[in-house]
């Protein structure tokens, strides 16, 4: 398992232990914004500031906030905010829905988690059939990468007891809403839907990995355009979604040893509309050369299957021990 993973299992051993703030303490601002002194006598962290960054650290986690930006870091992996982290009195801040629905889930995950422990995982290899997806300068489509790398999930998933479906088993092409119906119709518990990306820069490389967009702000790569900001069902997960991701995208930075681009915010349709908490996942660049190289082999498609596969395992470890 990752080293991230881990530290936070022991994070959250220690607080149950009643060394740190209960729910009610950690979610009682509930609008605004959330001074980075707070957060850090919330969990007991030393706080310093160098040059345009700020970091919060205790021996088990570290938080990292680089100032007039969106960017941050938990234990070394990045997670992108909704708004920029700003001047708040003497201090800095974050927006509430960036330390209540980002960073508290994903260092307390005991505060947030409710229902019972996942039993069915819905696999989703995007694009398909008519629908090639990115392409590459050789002409390696998406489709038939991540359908790949969807099955190698599938098979490490279930070497663990883990019931598993797939949204597609071939080269056919189910609609976004088909998708999310079939996740609403087998029971999915979690879902995880599976892409390589594309950019017009070749330049561009890494991994990232995308949640639900928290309901009144603008998504990661919106680029300064207007766009729609109501709730969406996949709001009813923001937590969780929050946790998946995190633990998806760091294990999936150490396996696949490319760039992290971090834990982002969209509106994607197969994540707002899940029933259940939903991560979706790019595996790497088609248009980058050096990546396009990496997709079209086995053992890369392999490295980044497992780190899919330990973040899905790593999220269920989480909500087994908040039942214990």
């Amino acid at each position: 398992m990752h080293p991230v993973t881990r530290k936070l299992f022991l994070y959250h051993a220690a607080l149950f232990a009643g060394c740190g703030t209960g729910a009610a303490g950690a979610s009682g601002r509930t609008s605004g914004t959330v001074p980075l002194a707070y957060i850090a006598r919330l969990y007991s962290m030393r706080l310093a500031t160098f040059g345009k960054m700020v970091s919060l650290e205790n021996k088990y986690n570290k938080l990292e906030f680089e100032t007039n930006s969106r960017r941050a870091w938990i234990n070394g992996v990045m997670v992108w905010l909704h708004y920029p982290c700003r001047k708040a009195g003497s201090g800095w801040g974050i927006k509430q829905a960036d330390f209540s629905k980002g960073i508290d889930p994903i260092l307390r995950f005991y505060a947030h988690a409710k229902g019972p422990v996942p039993q069915v995982v819905m696999l989703d290899p995007g694009h398909g059939g008519k629908d090639t997806g990115a392409i590459g300068k050789s002409k390696i489509h998406e489709k038939t990468v991540v359908l790949d790398i969807s099955a190698r999930v599938k098979k490490h998933l279930e070497a663990k007891k883990i019931h598993v479906r797939l949204t597609r088993t071939s080269d056919t092409y189910p609609s976004l809403q088909q998708r999310s119906d079939l996740a609403y119709r087998t029971g999915a518990d979690l879902f995880i839907s599976i892409h390589a990306d594309g950019a017009g820069d070749p330049r561009a490389c890494g991994v990232e990995t995308f949640i639900q967009t928290a309901a009144g702000y603008d998504s990661s790569n919106h680029y300064g355009q207007p766009g729609d900001k109501s709730p969406q069902k996949g709001n009813q997960h923001d937590a969780a979604n929050a946790a998946l991701g995190f633990s998806i995208q760091s294990n999936l930075v150490k396996a696949a040893k490319r760039d992290d681009r971090g834990l982002r915010r969209a509106r994607f349709a197969v994540l707002k509309n899940a029933p259940c908490p939903a991560a979706l996942v790019e595996c790497g660049f088609l248009t980058n050369p050096d990546e396009e190289s990496l997709l079209n082999t086995a053992s890369y498609r392999e490295n980044v299957a497992r780190g899919i596969s330990n973040g899905i395992i790593g999220y269920l470890t989480l909500v087994k021990r908040t039942r214990k």
